[in-house]
């Protein structure tokens, strides 16, 4: 990658190494607290603050500043409820908040629902403050601060761009697509997903690395894999998929995968699905014609972004998976017509550009001890919140 953007071989392989010293003595100094943690020592962090604004939650822990939108957040809650139900919301709380699940998986999401947990934590919150009591959602709190932590120390939220809701109900609807190889409990659509890191992930449901899952876990149904535009991830899945598909037509069950993927022809992940004996139909859809979700959606107003590369989606199926889920012409049409639908409008495409020229601003969240803010907080001021993720993307 550094290659690709000019720098020589001898340098790029120098910042490299640098990066790789640098990554391991983090990696021990992480290493280190985390067997204080563990052997029942008190850490010393500073104490974790939440703040509920009109479009946003913001969390704060000593330097460290996240932002998700109330949208998002009503999702996150709701995911860890179901995947942690000892430390979630009071049963009254989730009655109060209870709307249909899927409503919080889609961009459109729920607005009155993801008000009430916004309200909610609101008043607890206030409550905790004015009558020392403690917080309910203490536990989710800290596991949210610690994922979009996580999530934004990555950078680079074009790796977590996901396919929009729109797209999602086509394979949903004719695909029966039930589980996604490539998630994060940000920009996931369904509740059943495989991501990069279940230390943090899996308090919000994540099923670990798709790579990791054993194949039993993964011997029939349809699945959607959408792995991060990486070369190396790209052939890797391809290469899982088709281990994979190879199993269940050996044991005659019916397996699907839907694998969304740029066009890049020059890869092997696009050689060896376009050659594959499991390829069914494969839709190319030029970049003008569709748009994804913003990797960064949990935390701006304007959750679709146009796409810098046309997208191929093939549809892979054993015998009995392609009897079961047929991808047909009547498929095609509709899944082109929901990636048009997923192009982001002028108005909110010029927000973006501009936004994209536009140097950074001071956040308008209230900093402990005044002074200017730090480049964590700088970073995360992006958008008004708001938009919810429409899954897929993830980490490896």
């Amino acid at each position: 990658d550094l290659m690709m953007q000019g720098l020589m071989l001898s340098d790029a392989r120098a910042i490299a190494l640098e990066l790789k010293a640098e990554a391991a003595t983090l990696a021990k100094k992480r290493s280190k607290e985390r067997q204080q943690a563990a052997s029942g020592k008190g850490a010393s962090l500073p104490q974790l603050e939440i703040e509920v604004h009109r479009h946003s939650v913001d969390l704060r822990c000593g330097r460290h500043f996240v932002k998700v939108g109330h949208a998002p957040y009503a999702k996150l809650a709701l995911l860890h409820r179901r995947a942690m139900p000892a430390e979630g919301a009071p049963e009254a709380e989730a009655e109060a908040a209870a709307v249909e699940a899927p409503a919080w998986w889609s961009t459109e999401g729920s607005p009155g629902g993801a008000e009430i947990e916004a309200e909610v934590a609101g008043a607890r919150l206030s409550a905790q403050a004015s009558e020392a009591t403690p917080d309910p959602r203490a536990a989710f709190h800290q596991r949210l601060f610690a994922l979009l932590l996580r999530y934004k120390t990555l950078r680079g939220h074009g790796f977590h761009a996901a396919i929009a809701p729109a797209v999602w109900r086509v394979l949903t609807s004719r695909l029966g697509v039930g589980f996604e190889a490539f998630a994060s409990p940000l920009n996931c659509y369904l509740p059943t997903f495989g991501s990069g890191f279940s230390d943090v992930d899996g308090a919000f449901g994540s099923s670990g690395s798709f790579f990791r899952l054993k194949p039993a876990q993964l011997a029939s149904g349809s699945c959607a894999c959408n792995p991060p535009f990486v070369h190396a991830i790209l052939d890797a899945a391809a290469a899982r998929v088709e281990e994979l598909l190879a199993a269940a037509a050996a044991a005659d069950a019916p397996l699907s995968f839907a694998f969304i993927m740029p066009g890049w022809k020059e890869t092997r992940a696009h050689a060896s699905l376009s050659a594959s004996p499991f390829l069914r139909r494969a839709v190319l859809v030029a970049a003008a014609d569709h748009g994804f979700c913003d990797g960064a959606s949990h935390q701006r107003a304007d959750p679709l972004r146009a796409s810098p590369y046309d997208t191929v989606v093939f549809v892979l199926q054993t015998e009995r998976g392609s009897r079961k889920w047929p991808a047909d012409g009547r498929f095609e049409a509709e899944l082109r017509a929901a990636f048009a639908a997923s192009v982001p409008l002028s108005s909110a495409a010029e927000r973006q550009e501009r936004k994209r020229k536009t140097p950074r601003r001071e956040p308008k969240a209230k900093r402990a001890g005044g002074g200017k803010p730090t480049e964590a907080e700088a970073d995360s001021d992006e958008g008004e919140g708001g938009g919810g993720g429409g899954g897929g993307g993830g980490a490896a």
